[in-house]
């Protein structure tokens, strides 16, 4: 019992500067409002453009798909957006028995849309809410960078799914930008974060590992994709997004069919709607991706981490110590995404962790077996 309780010190630190990391950062707001809102609790009449059935009652729109009915969809303009650099857009949406259309992204939504001088959509981030199924009301905040090449943006409210029913209210949209305090605190937790590693450097006896470079460099790996900032990663998936857009922009011959002696040409799809589409599902696939680089790694590190202790013969209780110390690890790695420009941690890429070392720890126990009912397997 003594024996754990030593353990338990040892680990207080690094447990101490995550809980404060997590709490601080969990409630400051890294923003601020550099003018008056563009867009806050907006009426019916102020909307452009309405679709489908669509109705509002004492601040909270409505908009009802029956089954095999037509889509519904509201637009709202925000002015003197792209003067800015940055819009931070809110809402709460609520549903009834949302039926999700042939794609993940057919159903309830919120979302910021862009459009360049000549009216195309500009390809990017754009969705803030999706939801599908019956859900109570749920509000959620993101900041939006506003691109370049924008000459107008607008606020978009869609229930696009095969039926249901989607309520949204509280819409607003404001400039925003980066406080100058964040910065300062950013350094900060950095350089408190990089004195706990080279304390645990030791502690966890990295130095000694049987696979200590392997061990090393999926920690590094680990570290870098948990550190890179979100531009890189959207700059490198908006190249190619622009690829799969240019694509789809390519004009076509068009289509023509006789009917008798006259010849009437096919109408031309939509080419907005179909770049939409193409890119919300880039985008999935993307999100598909980062998820398993996080499954991946966390499981490639605690198979690493448990086969070292088997070479080193440790004692059975020793695989759940280092067990829980990889996920405290992974918590850690989580939370240093507050430190980052443009991201913030998640609990599901937490998860996706903790299933990756459940996975590895099948495959050592399967190593094992293998090597106790094949003992030449094991010393080859």
């Amino acid at each position: 019992m003594e024996r754990w309780k030593d353990k338990l010190k040892l680990r207080v630190p690094a447990i101490g500067l995550l809980a404060v990391t997590l709490l601080f950062w969990g409630f400051y707001d890294r923003y601020e409002a550099v003018g008056p809102p563009l867009l806050e609790s907006p009426e019916l009449a102020e909307t452009p453009r309405i679709r489908g059935d669509v109705s509002a009652t004492n601040g909270v729109f409505t908009l009802i798909v029956p089954k095999g009915g037509k889509t519904a969809d509201l637009r709202f303009d925000l002015p003197g957006a792209v003067d800015f650099s940055c819009i931070r857009v809110s809402g709460s949406i609520r549903t009834e028995n949302v039926v999700q259309g042939k794609y993940a992204w057919s159903s309830a939504r919120l979302l910021l849309i862009q459009r360049d001088a000549k009216g195309k959509w500009i390809p990017g981030t754009h969705s803030l809410l999706n939801e599908q199924g019956t859900v109570p009301w749920t509000s959620q905040v993101q900041e939006f960078e506003v691109d370049p090449g924008a000459a107008s943006a607008e606020v978009v409210l869609q229930m696009i799914g095969e039926s249901g029913m989607a309520q949204f209210k509280e819409i607003s949209a404001v400039p925003v930008h980066l406080k100058r305090s964040f910065r300062v605190l950013r350094i900060l937790f950095c350089f408190l974060w990089i004195g706990m590693a080279v304390l645990y450097f030791k502690r966890c006896r990295l130095d000694r590992r049987k696979f200590r470079i392997l061990i090393l460099l999926n920690v590094i790996v680990i570290l870098c994709g948990t550190l890179m900032p979100g531009e890189w990663i959207e700059d490198a998936s908006e190249q190619l997004k622009e690829k799969v857009s240019k694509s789809i922009r390519k004009p076509a011959a068009p289509k023509t069919e006789n009917k008798g002696q006259t010849i009437v040409p096919k109408k031309a799809p939509d080419v907005s709607a179909a770049e939409s589409k193409r890119m919300d599902q880039f985008n999935a696939v993307v999100g598909g991706a980062h998820r398993m680089g996080h499954f991946t790694l966390f499981a490639s590190l605690c198979f690493l981490v448990y086969c070292s202790a088997w070479r080193e013969k440790q004692h059975p209780i020793y695989y759940l110590k280092v067990g829980l110390d990889i996920l405290l690890f992974a918590a850690v790695s989580e939370s240093l995404q507050f430190l980052t420009m443009d991201r913030t941690p998640g609990i599901s890429d937490w998860m996706i962790d903790l299933y990756g070392m459940l996975l590895a720890l099948i495959l050592f126990l399967l190593l094992r077996v293998s090597v106790a009912v094949f003992p030449k397997f094991g010393k080859a």
